[in-house]
């Protein structure tokens, strides 16, 4: 049988797919990508707006998915494929795609929604008291919460590139087909999950008081979210060409 690549391996992987094919990644959905960029703040403030504005942000999230969805096909593509990255795509495979992609937006979207609200819960729930067993209780749950979800994204995140590639999900396959070690992976996508949470804890800060510091950190975790984005979407990308290549460790 053969055993996980190390971490260090999947990491250099990643980084020089970046490196080598950055320019082609975003050259091949360069509308995507702008858009994507400049919709993510009005996305993660969507579930903050109130009145007829609230109307015109669904659309901006709207709009920041699709693009999201596009740009990350376009980029699984060109990373598993190659040179061959034209031929077929398209149609039933990038639905398939943007599906999927949506069901993990939703799940992870869900669960750092509990993980907000969580530190009041479980302090009024402990009777108002701050101390040692407040924050064991607090960082058990959120255990409890994160860990299952990373480890589950870590395994079915290389069903985003067989989908974009192939057309097919592969659940079956997923959990076996993984030839690198899976935390490099769920710390990639904690990575983002936070860096995205932290982004908007900036905007809601930024929409309420307009303070330099508060845009600044702002601008610093949306370029940490979108570079993060790009650091996945590699490593699944990456993942999922190593496995299709039967990859075995040395």
């Amino acid at each position: 049988m053969s055993k996980p690549l190390a971490a260090g391996r999947y990491f250099a992987e990643a980084f020089s797919v970046i490196r080598q094919q950055g320019r082609r990644m975003v050259a091949a959905a360069p509308w995507s990508f702008g858009l994507f960029v400049l919709s993510l703040p009005f996305a993660l403030l969507v579930s903050r707006s109130f009145g007829s504005i609230q109307y015109a942000f669904l659309v901006l999230a709207l709009v920041n998915m699709i693009a999201l969805a596009r740009m990350t096909f376009a980029w699984h593509r060109v990373i598993v494929l190659g040179d061959a990255v034209d031929a077929g795509g398209g149609g039933n495979a990038e639905a398939k795609h943007l599906a999927l992609l949506m069901l993990f937006i939703i799940v992870a979207a869900a669960v750092l929604r509990a993980t907000a609200d969580m530190p009041i819960v479980i302090y009024f729930a402990m009777g108002g008291v701050g101390d040692t067993r407040f924050f064991v209780t607090l960082f058990a749950i959120l255990a409890v919460l994160w860990v299952p979800m990373l480890y589950a994204g870590a395994v079915y995140a290389l069903s985003l590139p067989r989908a974009a590639v192939a057309g097919e999900y592969g659940f079956r396959k997923a959990r076996a087909a993984m030839p690198f070690k899976r935390w490099p992976l769920a710390a990639a996508l904690f990575a983002l999950i936070l860096s995205a949470g932290l982004a908007k804890v900036m905007m809601l800060n930024v929409a309420n008081r307009l303070k330099v510091s508060d845009i600044a950190y702002g601008v610093l975790f949306l370029a940490c979210t979108i570079l993060m984005t790009l650091v996945v979407t590699a490593m699944c990308a990456v993942a999922y060409r190593e496995s299709a290549r039967g990859v075995k460790a040395a």
